[in-house]
């Protein structure tokens, strides 16, 4: 059966959304629906939903405010976009490449340069429909010991023993990384071995790296024989296993070691959500404030992507959620209470805060964080085997 393509037309001009309306439709097999910016909004694709198989933007002499704001979004949350508008405008090329543009075309569109647009998507859309899409998710501390790995694996343990959808979590940090201790796991294989035979590796073959967990959660880490540091990490590799993760799970959380480079920065280019773990100091409000320049203008990862969490909060503490506001301007912020003591327990004794204290606040506080990186994923795929952004009940 072929697919029939949900097409949306967006612009400010009804003359040239006529014109391009009726140039798709001669293609066949396409739905297209046209949209009409006549108020003050800037998102092409606001209060869009179902998203389309693809957007076609005819760009305004407002197309700077119409590209950042479709950049803003996650890349789950843009559809492939065809642009209309000047070809000969650098700094529109550079913003639409940005934005995942797949195409800008100059008016008058030929037909032929249409069809292969709507051809290439139809494939596409073949592809992806046999394909899994896991929704990533990486944790990474502002400064040292800040818990980010506690949340990272907390939140996996979570959406693993609490849904029906295949979760994996990822410890990055090849050199220190603890995080089978916090499931009383010993890793045999492990990362390093899956990364140095990642071009063999399918979802199949990955089993023999991952340590499973009785929740159903699947861990992959570092042996304690591996003897590698992050930055001899290659890219290309980590690329490659991302993929292949992405082909085995529907949820996979990160815990990546606070170094920025090629193979960190691969995960962070692909996650749906990333959290920034603080506590309140201005310590860890000035490396919080430093990460969040990298990641925005190194990176270029748009602030809706990310999430400030404030861990072992507390309300008495000089550095207040005002002060966080105003040092973190819009970004969203969600905090965790502070329970030291049974946090430390639950990694001695290699045992998730789920099983170990369910009712516990700081338990509470991580399935609601959980639940709302479910919402952001697509529809789940049931085990095997035996990103609208945050909703948050304790939202800053």
């Amino acid at each position: 059966m072929r697919y029939r393509l949900e097409i949306l037309v967006v612009g400010r001009s009804r003359e040239q959304l006529d014109t391009i309306e009726a140039l798709v439709r001669q293609q066949g097999d396409v739905n297209v629906t046209t949209r009409h910016i006549s108020n003050g909004h800037t998102d092409p694709l606001h209060d869009v939903h179902p998203l389309p198989d693809a957007l076609v933007l005819v760009l305004s002499e407002n197309w700077q405010a119409e590209l950042s704001a479709l950049t803003e979004r996650s890349a789950a949350e843009r559809p492939p976009l065809l642009l209309v508008g000047d070809k000969g405008n650098m700094d529109l090329m550079r913003l639409a490449m940005r934005a995942g543009a797949r195409d800008l075309f100059t008016p008058p569109i030929a037909e032929e340069e249409l069809e292969q647009f709507l051809q290439q998507l139809t494939r596409d859309k073949h592809a992806e429909s046999s394909q899994r899409t896991a929704h990533l998710t990486a944790v990474i501390n502002a400064k040292g010991g800040s818990g980010a790995s506690l949340i990272a694996a907390n939140l996996a343990h979570v959406l693993a023993a609490t849904t029906e959808r295949r979760t994996a979590l990822l410890d990055m940090d090849v050199q220190f990384g603890a995080l089978p201790l916090y499931f009383n796991l010993t890793p045999r294989n492990g990362l390093v071995r899956a990364l140095e035979l990642v071009e063999t590796l399918d979802a199949v073959a990955l089993e023999g790296y991952i340590q499973s967990h009785a929740s159903g959660l699947d861990l992959l880490a570092s042996a304690p024989e591996d003897m590698v540091s992050v930055a001899d990490v290659p890219e290309s590799r980590v690329e490659l296993l991302l993929q292949v993760m992405n082909q085995a799970y529907d949820d996979v959380v990160v815990d990546l070691p606070r170094w920025i480079g090629g193979s960190t920065a691969a995960v962070l280019e692909h996650a749906d959500r990333i959290l920034v773990v603080l506590e309140q100091s201005l310590a860890h409000l000035r490396d919080a404030k430093r990460l969040m320049a990298i990641l925005r203008q190194e990176i270029q990862i748009a602030g809706p992507r990310i999430t400030i969490v404030v861990n072992r909060y507390d309300k008495r503490n000089s550095i207040s959620l005002g002060d966080l506001r105003d040092a973190l301007p819009n970004q969203d912020i969600v905090t965790l209470p502070n329970d030291f003591q049974r946090a430390t327990q639950s990694i001695n004794v290699g045992t998730p805060l789920l099983e170990m204290a369910r009712k516990a606040p700081l338990t509470r506080e991580l399935m609601t964080l959980a639940a709302a990186l479910r919402e952001e994923s697509p529809g789940g795929r049931k085990r095997s085997r035996g990103w609208s952004l945050f909703g948050l009940g304790r939202r800053a």
